[in-house]
């Protein structure tokens, strides 16, 4: 395993002792997991595609398929224009309140530019699924935990729909995501082997240490016998779990020594359940990633997606 440390902001690269023992989360919650993001592959897709927009360098189209219990996924497709054949595809999560179209504004070009097909779609409760809005709706522990479960079964459902189309190489099929979509990302790469290789910006795991300071999420702190509750609740989709499920295709994970919306201690926990091969970058800022740590982080993320599965890095 490979650790880069961004400091102030000097790049060292040093080894990584102690972090690299795999651990699968508690026993009884990974008991529990079982198949909890299981779905029926027998159900049609009933997919939709807009006509497609051409830009200079991709043909765009809005999506839609049915999620496994029924409800529509709105998603976002990106194709390289000049595509000749099957290309590398990406699966893209984005991060909590965010949407599809956040993410097609930071990377659809980019990544078409270097031949890449990228998909995203919108989670639970975000974008075109709002409803009431995922800052209320994610302050129930059971909605928190329909927001995981239900989104990555619906990125399963994507990666079914991409194999329908026939447009990405199977064994260049990787998945990126920040924040809300690292932590998905975790739980995908481990119940679907269809994911290669995965860049997880920010995310965390380990929810005992996690959800104590987290607000947001829960609509206030959780200490006690709530906290008990609610790890007891959340233990069979921790991204430990998962993300050992994964060992043998490679992660790379980046966090920030002071972020205060993912502890650095949540973000060890994700690395050190990570199997190899892995590479984990931590750098001295916080949780938006930015510069001067945005940049070489984002190099790291490109070279790994080179390394594993043949991108070019632009």
């Amino acid at each position: 395993m490979r650790r880069l440390l961004w400091i102030r902001p000097t790049i060292a690269i040093a080894a990584a002792a102690g972090l690299c023992a795999a651990f699968a989360g508690p026993p009884a919650a990974a008991e529990r997991a079982g198949g909890v993001f299981d779905y029926d592959k027998s159900k049609p897709l009933e997919a939709t595609a807009s006509k497609a927009q051409v830009t200079d360098l991709a043909r765009v189209q809005k999506i839609t398929f049915k999620a496994a219990d029924g409800t529509t996924v709105p998603a976002l497709l990106s194709v390289p224009k000049n595509a000749n054949g099957r290309v590398a595809c990406i699966l893209s999560g984005h991060p909590f309140t965010g949407s599809k179209e956040e993410v097609f504004g930071e990377f659809s070009d980019a990544y078409a530019a270097r031949g890449v097909a990228l998909m995203a779609i919108d989670a639970r409760y975000h974008g075109e699924r709002k409803g009431v809005g995922p800052l209320k709706a994610a302050a129930k522990l059971d909605t928190m935990y329909k927001l995981f479960q239900l989104t990555v079964i619906d990125m399963r459902r994507a990666l079914d729909y991409l194999d329908s189309r026939g447009i990405c190489d199977p064994a260049r099929v990787g998945f990126e995501g920040r924040s809300l979509g690292g932590f998905m990302g975790a739980m995908l790469i481990g119940a679907d082997p269809r994911i290669k290789a995965a860049v997880l910006y920010v995310g965390g795991a380990d929810w005992r240490t996690f959800l104590p300071n987290q607000a947001v999420w829960l609509g206030g702190n959780l200490t006690g016998a709530n906290l008990d509750a609610a790890v007891r609740k959340l233990g069979p989709i921790d991204p430990r779990i998962w993300i050992a499920r994964a060992a043998g295709r490679p992660v790379f994970m980046a966090n920030g020594r002071r972020d205060d919306a993912v502890p650095l201690a949540a973000a060890k926990a994700l690395h050190a359940a990570a199997g190899e091969p892995k590479e984990i970058v931590i750098y001295d800022g916080g949780h938006d990633t930015e510069e001067p740590f945005h940049t070489p982080v984002y190099k790291a993320s490109a070279a790994f997606f080179k390394k594993y599965l043949g991108i070019p890095t632009g």
